[in-house]
């Protein structure tokens, strides 16, 4: 995961399982920094030129095509011509509103050449959506949030496969032991659980449990499990507007000093200095709002 790229907090829209935005503006103002967030994200380009960088390549969309960004995957954006007109539909999907369809989604991400009719299905909802946004009626909300959910179970059912990065996430293998246990451990992050407990369920001694875990993720058990904590007491005080207090002790921290130690460990400042930091700096764009 990039150090370097800022961790955006993203404002959805009620009755939607996301956000969707359809932006025209020059090239220049599409600029945004590095950045990553928990939501899935498509950036569809309906007239002009711009470039996306993610999983470090770049890609310069042509009119009609579009790009699709996995969940904590650093990326950014920008016209390919500063004075040029751009349009295009930025669509992204409500990490919470896909873990309740999709319990495994963390151990997953989404290949759209796996299917070019999955890709061109995809293509028609997106489509459907702009349509919706520049002919509002009465039920265009609706009909929105269909379009998004029938793209979810496009990518669920045909483009889904098995995540082993090595960057922008922890490192995940496909052996078996190591998928049971990171399952485990996102279903009961939330209770007291132990090195002792999640080695019993898989069926390993807790010291042979313990270097096999470290060597398969890259984190040993108890860091891993602080981080599945800290991202879902994050989503809790972003997405339901659960307090600091509350949000840390039901994702299983046992105070809030260990929900700060954790948060400091990982993006190197307190909550409050990160919340200050972010709304002092120029919004990155319209679409990301920071939330506490």
């Amino acid at each position: 995961m990039s150090n370097s790229a800022q961790y955006e907090i993203v404002k959805l829209d009620d009755g939607l399982p996301g956000k969707v935005i359809l932006y025209e503006k020059p090239g220049k103002e599409c600029f945004t920094k590095m950045h990553r967030h928990k939501s899935l994200e498509i950036d569809y380009l309906i007239r002009g030129r711009m470039w996306s960088f993610f999983n470090s390549k770049d890609f310069d969309l042509l009119e009609g095509e579009y790009v699709l960004i996995d969940s904590e995957s650093a990326h950014q954006t920008c016209g390919k011509f500063p004075d040029k007109t751009v349009r295009y539909l930025v669509v992204l999907f409500s990490y919470s509103y896909i873990k309740n369809y999709f319990q495994d989604f963390d151990l997953y991400s989404f290949n759209l050449d796996k299917s070019q009719q999955a890709k061109f299905k995809i293509k028609e909802q997106l489509d459907g959506i702009v349509f919706e946004l520049e002919n509002e009626s009465k039920f265009s909300k609706l009909k929105i949030a269909c379009a998004m959910n029938r793209i979810l179970a496009i990518l669920f059912t045909k483009c889904s496969e098995l995540r082993n990065d090595a960057g922008e996430r922890i490192k995940i293998t496909e052996n078996d032991y190591a998928r049971k246990a990171i399952r485990f451990i996102r279903e009961n992050f939330s209770q007291r659980l132990s090195l002792e407990d999640v080695s019993s369920y898989v069926g390993l001694k807790p010291t042979y449990f313990s270097r096999f875990f470290r060597k398969s993720t890259g984190k040993t058990f108890i860091n891993y499990l602080n981080l599945v904590r800290l991202e879902n007491t994050l989503t809790d005080m972003q997405e339901n507007s659960v307090n600091e207090k509350t949000a840390a002790l039901r994702n299983g921290f046992p105070n809030v000093k260990s929900f700060i130690f954790v948060f400091k460990s990982v993006y190197g400042c307190s909550l409050s200095e990160y919340v200050k930091q972010y709304r002092e700096e120029p919004p990155v764009s319209k679409i990301f709002e920071a939330t506490v």
